[in-house]
């Protein structure tokens, strides 16, 4: 069940991301993202951290999927994780977008990321 969440929350976030256009890696645009797709959080710079920390563990081969837990765990809700995970790799972390998109099409989404 908790998987089927998750492929349902990443598909979502990956249907709202294809909808922002095209990307710029540039932390600014990662928060207006999240703002553009209603995700709350508390502070802007700890926002960017969390951005910024996320493509660091994905550069050093942590899977999507454990930092789409990792996001969930800490409070964010799992369609707000994957549109955090989707934002980050489409503005900050470009370099691991094929990574990303590899593991999205393994959980099952066909659509466009």
């Amino acid at each position: 069940m908790r998987g089927r969440v998750l492929v349902a929350a990443v598909s979502a976030a990956c249907g709202s991301m294809v909808l922002a256009g095209p990307a710029a890696a540039d932390q600014y645009d990662f928060i207006s993202d999240l703002d553009n797709a209603g995700v709350w959080y508390e502070s802007v710079i700890d926002m960017i951290d969390i951005g910024k920390e996320l493509c660091h563990k994905l550069r050093h081969g942590v899977s999507p999927g454990l930092v789409v837990g990792k996001l969930v765990n800490t409070g964010f809700a799992p369609g707000e994780a994957g549109i955090v995970l989707l934002s980050a790799v489409n503005n900050v972390c470009l370099d691991v977008k094929p990574e990303v998109v590899g593991w999205v099409r393994d959980i099952g989404y066909t659509g466009p990321v």
